[in-house]
């Protein structure tokens, strides 16, 4: 194999990763970001956020979260209480009153 032919080989190689991993990065990862009040309408301050049992942000002492999780629905975890929420793949805001 010729030294042109082998560059060629591994340039359209890489090309092809380059393509399928950019075409593929928005269903990987989004970001959902609002604010979570209590049923009192007072923030729910420094808040762990759980996705399947495992934290994966917490609110500032606002009640402001900020996630980057993949796109599609998510069931979330705060305070005990379940949240449904939906990330586009573009990102989202989300603003959740607890119960």
């Amino acid at each position: 194999m010729t030294n042109g032919l082998r560059a060629a080989r591994w340039s359209w190689t890489i090309a092809t990763l380059l393509a399928t991993a950019l075409a593929l990065a928005p269903a990987w990862a989004a970001d959902v970001r609002g604010r979570i009040t209590l049923a009192n309408g007072q923030p729910a301050a420094n808040e762990d956020i759980l996705l399947n049992g495992s934290r994966v942000g917490r609110t500032d002492v606002a009640g402001v979260y900020w996630l980057n999780l993949p796109a599609g629905a998510h069931v979330l975890t705060v305070k005990g209480q379940e949240v449904r929420v939906q990330v586009s793949p573009n990102g989202s805001r989300s603003d959740i009153k607890l119960k």
